[in-house]
């Protein structure tokens, strides 16, 4: 966390449109090119950090694979970060941890959280691919090792440098669909398994939007954990998820299913547009600044 955050300070801000930088000014890291190559070196970072920490977490520790697994992705982002850190140099951003200070929207996150997973579980009637079936459900039979990492470490590494990092740079760079949709490609996209990677696609989504919004890392964080530790109470504390064929069946059948998933859109709907009225992002200049290119930065592109 202290790598982290000695990359960056916490001051900047995304404006609503993109403040569109001279030709002769050098672009705020990344541009959708960049990001791609960003791709790259996320696979570079999981590749050299996890071989020696799988080495050690199998021969040393005995460790399970997906516990192995967790750590693994917990050393690759960190390793990541140190790189950035060293890549982007003048042209990183400052992190914005606090934004606008809505009180509401914290108090009213772990039902917008919930609301969200249920309308998300219309993405099991896809029927996608899951090549890691059930290596979630090892991963909480040892909750005082992945509880923590998996609900407050893995959320904050991943929001500094998905929301923190990409997404404030490519809302610096362009509109905001197009930021936003760039950096939740991405975010779904390393998680390496279609089932997963189309949910984390979606609520990349919803966490860049909140970003954009609030100009908060700190509600992303929030977000992040609180839909971390949803998925891991419901296998923990609800013995009959593990025993039900899906969540048609766990909810006892389709009516009632299809009330609980429209009642939930209805109240995700209901807090998406309380944020949108109380974020006017062209009139709130409190707690804010706009964030410029250093002069120091500009040079002649010819």
């Amino acid at each position: 966390m202290a790598l982290a955050l000695s990359c960056f300070s916490v001051d900047a801000i995304v404006t609503e449109t993109p403040v569109v930088a001279p030709k002769s000014a050098i672009k705020v890291y990344p541009t959708i090119k960049e990001s791609w190559g960003f791709l790259g070196w996320y696979l570079l970072a999981l590749i050299i950090t996890g071989i020696p920490l799988y080495a050690v977490a199998k021969g040393v520790f005995a460790l399970s694979e997906s516990v192995s697994g967790i750590l693994i992705t917990v050393g690759s982002n960190l390793v990541l970060l140190a790189f950035l850190r060293w890549k982007v140099g003048s042209r990183g951003q400052s992190l914005q941890l606090t934004g606008l200070r809505q009180m509401w929207l914290l108090a009213v996150l772990p039902l917008l959280v919930f609301a969200f997973g249920m309308v998300l579980t219309l993405s099991s009637f896809l029927h996608l691919p899951d090549w890691t079936h059930g290596a979630f459900e090892k991963l909480v039979q040892k909750p005082w090792i992945t509880l923590p990492i998996g609900v407050v470490v893995v959320p904050v590494l991943e929001e500094l440098i998905f929301r923190g990092v990409l997404l404030q740079g490519l809302l610096r760079n362009y509109r905001p669909w197009i930021a936003i949709g760039q950096s939740s490609f991405l975010f779904g996209l390393v998680h390496f398994n279609p089932a997963q990677s189309l949910n984390a696609c979606l609520i990349g989504m919803l966490l860049g939007w909140l970003y954009y919004r609030t100009r908060s890392l700190s509600v992303g964080i929030a977000v992040h954990a609180l839909n971390n530790l949803l998925a891991f109470a419901a296998i923990i504390w609800l013995p009959n998820v593990k025993e039900a064929e899906d969540v048609v069946d766990f909810l006892g059948g389709p009516w009632l299913y299809g009330g609980v998933v429209l009642l939930s859109a209805a109240v995700l709907a209901i807090i998406l547009r309380q944020v949108y009225k109380a974020t006017d992002l062209r009139t709130e200049t409190s707690s804010t600044e706009v964030f410029e290119v250093p002069a120091a930065d500009l040079h002649s592109s010819k």
